[in-house]
């Protein structure tokens, strides 16, 4: 599939193909470049994204980290978990798709809900995790009291089923971007938003009732940045800086003329935010 871009440069280049692996029988589709002795970079994307939504950085980066994005499970070409997976169900999925497509260790960048799985990941699994960029970050909603957070899952859930993935995405889409979006972006994130299904996006909203991010990543042993969007009016800069000054260590880049997309609204600007957040990378 090839979207439009605001940069011309991007709209040549090669989307990586979809492939998928088994894992614990069932399947999870993902997408890399890059050579495999490169160090790896996994992309885990937020609730209206999917693997193909990393084609800038795919393009950029795999010079320098075998770059990896996968289709969380329930979207895209994935099978979603049983039941009512926790964070611990989603960072356990992740850790055995990295066995399954031979990844020991990976630099994780969590877009969105991903931040609240990469946390959970690198708290998890703290030797697989090299360094964590938690990227416009929504932070859960572990923090409420009970009834408050059942609220916050069904309004955002009711809304989903009542619109369905088309009409959510036209809904919600144009107003996650900066200002003076281009139509071909708009068009980009809507249809990236549509495609994904109830099966994906309902668990993983109810995921979020059992985490904390501030909590979460306090746990985290690894290096943590934060990346934000000047206009990004889901996860506001300043609520990233809080965040950020609240871990030891922790750094925050706030990318500018940027909503809650900055990989496709700023690819530049983000990119060298990630190489920042993870140094020069050397082969392995």
């Amino acid at each position: 599939m090839v979207f439009p871009s605001d940069d011309p440069m991007t709209t040549r280049a090669a989307q990586p193909p979809s492939r998928t692996v088994e894992v614990g029988g069932r399947r999870i589709a993902y997408r890399q470049a890059g050579e495999p002795s490169l160090p790896a970079l996994v992309l885990l994307h937020g609730l209206g994204g999917n693997a193909a939504m990393w084609r800038r950085q795919y393009s950029a980066l795999s010079h320098r980290f075998r770059v990896i994005g996968w289709d969380m499970p329930g979207y895209g070409g994935s099978d979603p978990l049983p039941g009512t997976p926790e964070p611990a169900d989603y960072a356990g999925a992740l850790a055995a798709f990295l066995d399954a497509i031979g990844v020991d260790a990976a630099n994780v960048v969590g877009q969105s809900v991903g931040a609240l799985i990469a946390a959970s990941f690198a708290r998890v699994f703290p030797g697989r995790t090299r360094a964590v960029v938690l990227a416009h970050p929504l932070f859960g909603f572990g923090a409420l009291p009970a009834g408050e957070r059942s609220a916050a899952v069904e309004e955002r859930t009711g809304s989903f089923l009542r619109l369905g993935p088309h009409g959510f995405a036209e809904d919600r889409g144009p107003r996650l971007l900066a200002p003076g979006a281009s139509e071909g972006l708009v068009a980009e994130v809507v249809g990236t938003m549509a495609g994904a299904r109830p099966e994906g996006y309902v668990p993983a909203v109810a995921m979020m009732a059992d985490i904390d991010l501030p909590t979460e990543a306090a746990r985290v042993a690894a290096p943590l940045h934060v990346i934000a969007g000047s206009g990004d009016p889901l996860a506001p800069p300043e609520r990233c800086r809080v965040l950020a000054r609240s871990l030891p260590g922790a750094t925050c880049t706030v990318v500018e003329r940027a909503g809650h997309y900055a990989a496709l609204e700023r690819p530049e600007a983000f990119d060298s935010a990630l190489l920042a957040a993870f140094g020069e990378p050397e082969r392995t």
